[in-house]
């Protein structure tokens, strides 16, 4: 799957040199949500103070000068809401729509190099049909989301821990006590225990996924068959293939509900964690408004990078499944390319 992308001469050159730049501009995004976390302190530090003259400039605010020093990321600028709307959006919705084409033209080489390889065997292979159609779609379009996901994760925690580290670094945590960046080490204690948590919760899930995808496929071909067996259509062949296919999804059900109450529990406390952590500095008069927020809008950022698998994890439970039978598939490929024949077309 990777090297049909990257490493052939009609896909590489292109793999390599769009990847940098689609990484590039989740960079370039990030760099602006950091400007975007300023502006949220200074604005309810505005509102705070009842400055309503810069609270509309703030909000409504443009100056060209200002704007160009922006799309520098040029530091001390501070722009406007809508200044940050006029850059983030079209820079965001382009980068969404090339990542688009980016990982179908991924599909695509793969598309090529299975199909061509399916037409080079002679093996028949259950679900060979299914799994150059089906899971290279799936393989796509879930890539797709985790594609950006996960490097824009990456790319926040970059820009994002250091300004929580210098925002918490003299805070006091509770009765006048200092812990540096003590905020930091919340957020990786919360997100790598809840990371933990979630993999041991979830471990069974891509292998009922993967089940699931057996029982349907076996209840599938047996209904291909009968549009045009008659003696194929008889409800009791059928029908326990169906409860099959009911039990391994109520199983499914089942996991996915007790994972989902973990999931939604440790969402809603760690959402209020550092609200809760912050609250005594803030009626102690220590911070301001905006620098709650601005503190409030960092944690989140990075809580979220951080818990980035927490978050996506019944996604990444099908996109495990589908490169667990996209490889089953390729092992048979390649089981049947090491089958020899004699001169007779006898197989050895």
């Amino acid at each position: 799957m990777l090297k049909s992308f990257f490493f052939t001469r009609e896909y590489g050159t292109y793999a390599w040199l769009m990847l940098a730049f689609l990484l590039s501009m989740i960079w370039y995004n990030v760099e602006i949500l950091v400007f975007y976390n300023s502006w949220n302190k200074e604005i309810y530090d505005v509102i705070q103070s009842l400055q309503e003259e810069r609270f509309w400039e703030l909000f409504l605010g443009w100056d060209a000068g200002r704007f160009l020093n922006f799309i520098t990321l040029t530091e001390g600028v501070q722009p406007s809401f809508v200044e940050i709307i006029v850059l983030y959006t079209p820079i965001a919705v382009y980068a969404t729509w090339q990542t688009q084409r980016y990982c179908f033209r991924w599909r695509e080489a793969n598309t090529k190099h299975y199909m061509t390889r399916w037409e080079n065997s002679t093996a028949k292979i259950e679900g060979g049909s299914q799994r150059i159609q089906e899971d290279l779609m799936i393989f796509g379009k879930t890539l797709q989301g985790l594609f950006t996901g996960f490097f824009s994760a990456i790319l926040i925690l970059f820009a994002f821990l250091p300004i929580l580290w210098n925002l918490s670094e003299s805070l006091p945590v509770w009765n006048g006590q200092i812990i540096p960046g003590f905020l930091v080490w919340i957020a990786l204690s919360v997100s790598i225990g809840g990371t933990l948590i979630s993999l041991l919760l979830g471990w069974p899930l891509p292998k009922l996924e993967y089940r699931n995808q057996v029982v349907e496929a076996k209840m599938r071909k047996q209904l291909v068959h009968s549009e045009d067996d008659f003696s194929a259509r008889a409800t009791s062949t059928l029908f326990p293939m169906f409860y099959s296919v009911r039990r391994n999804y109520y199983r499914l059900f089942n996991w996915y509900m007790g994972f989902g109450v973990w999931q939604t529990a440790f969402g809603l406390c760690v959402g209020n964690l550092a609200l809760v952590v912050l609250a005594p500095a803030y009626f102690d008069q220590l911070i301001t408004l905006g620098v709650l927020f601005q503190v409030l809008n960092a944690f989140g950022r990075v809580e979220s990078s951080m818990g980035y698998f927490i978050d996506r994890w019944t996604t990444i439970v099908d996109f495990l499944s589908v490169i667990r039978r996209l490889r089953e598939f390729n092992v048979a490929l390649d089981d049947a390319e090491d089958v020899t024949f004699d001169d007779e077309g006898k197989q050895v």
